[in-house]
């Protein structure tokens, strides 16, 4: 009977012993550690800030769902690359080499992105988010991928919309003055030329300009009947819509491409009403994926889910799928061909990627309308 009772407890203490052992080795399953390189200090501060809370939420949906894997949970190591291609190489150097990430999200603006992606040529995945240059992806690499419409594909969309039904007689253009701002200008004095909308002209600004009066009076003493604001951050955007307006501007304003969020149309004021952009995200989807990240960002942050933001999450989930597909964060060779190989169901919609990895998916015209940002049926 003793016997009998020492074998019982014996085998309990195993079974425990072991059900421990399982569990701690559950629990020790290492994290698959995705660097997120945003701009969280300058004049992008707070676009940055929207795509790291972007991708956040969408972690924490896919880590409650039980990670990747069987159980490995996605952990989000951060950078500042304060707006600086510089500071944007030094980020992804630091990320690959000293921190050993398994995977980079990296590259808000075109300029950082492009002198990141020679850091990450053959080393690591790479998966841009909101910069538009063309040569990002057409001078990238087999790991490389952008989430964002290039200028062009953009440009292409918005200048028939800008022919078709804004219709402006002419039309001046306010840009930063870097790669991406003088291509946007390019493009759209082609587009909107070929539809007889006479281009007046064209200033530049810089990424540290606080004060664009001087610019947008030489602009409005042109006369033309519609000003293109080609703003790349929220801060600066909201600056020159106001000052605009504040200079006696009282034609069609045109915004550009991805920065319209619903921060910019709180500080940019009665400016912003009524004026059009164009973006991949829709406020107003219905796809499952969607209102479930919205629902979780609305839990975990003050700020409106916005295009910044959704392309942060995107970044994560199209990477998380594709790593399940590879079975190893740093089979990058697998992945990559994960992400080419299928059409990806995402919370922004249907998403598949070029040869170059070049993300295609849909291009939504918005407007705003009593100070929300809706999509327009065109």
């Amino acid at each position: 009977m003793i016997t009998s009772k020492r074998h019982w407890v014996k085998t309990l203490l195993c079974a425990t012993l072991a059900l421990g052992t399982a569990g701690a080795w559950a629990q020790a399953k290492p994290p698959v550690r995705i660097a997120a390189i945003n701009p969280l200090s300058g004049a992008g501060a707070f676009d940055g800030q929207l795509a790291l809370e972007g991708m956040q939420a969408m972690v924490a949906i896919i880590n409650a769902n039980g990670g990747v894997l069987g159980g490995r949970q996605l952990q989000l190591v951060t950078y500042d690359d304060k707006g600086s291609p510089e500071e944007g190489v030094s980020a992804a150097k630091r990320a690959i080499e000293q921190d050993k990430v398994d995977l980079i999200v990296g590259g808000w603006f075109s300029a950082v992105a492009l002198g990141q992606k020679e850091v990450t040529r053959d080393k690591i995945i790479h998966m841009v988010t909101s910069a538009q240059h063309p040569k990002v992806t057409e001078e990238g690499h087999n790991l490389l991928f952008r989430l964002n419409a290039t200028s062009t594909m953009m440009s292409d969309r918005y200048g028939r919309f800008i022919c078709e039904n804004i219709k402006p007689k002419s039309v001046a253009f306010i840009t930063i003055n870097d790669d991406y701002g003088r291509l946007e200008v390019d493009n759209y004095r082609k587009l909107l030329s070929a539809c007889n909308i006479e281009v007046k002209g064209n200033e530049f600004y810089n990424r540290t300009d606080t004060d664009f009066s001087t610019a947008l009076t030489k602009l409005r003493s042109q006369n033309p009947e519609a000003i293109y604001v080609s703003a790349i951050n929220t801060s600066q955007g909201a600056t020159i819509y106001r000052q605009l307006r504040q200079s006696g501007h009282r034609g069609t304003i045109i915004a550009s491409a991805g920065n319209m969020n619903p921060k910019l149309v709180e500080l940019s004021g009665p400016a912003l009403e009524g004026v059009y952009s164009i973006s991949l995200f829709s406020p107003e989807s219905q796809r499952p994926m969607s209102r479930r990240w919205i629902e979780q960002y609305g839990k975990m942050f003050k700020n409106e889910p916005s295009f910044i933001g959704s392309l942060g999450a995107q970044a994560v989930e199209v990477l998380a799928g594709a790593i399940e597909k590879a079975g190893d964060p740093r089979a990058y060779d697998k992945i990559s061909a994960a992400i080419r190989g299928q059409r990806w169901n995402t919370l922004l919609g249907d998403v598949n990627f070029s040869d170059k990895g070049q993300a295609m998916q849909s291009i939504y015209l918005v407007q705003v309308k009593d100070k929300k940002i809706i999509a327009v049926n065109n």
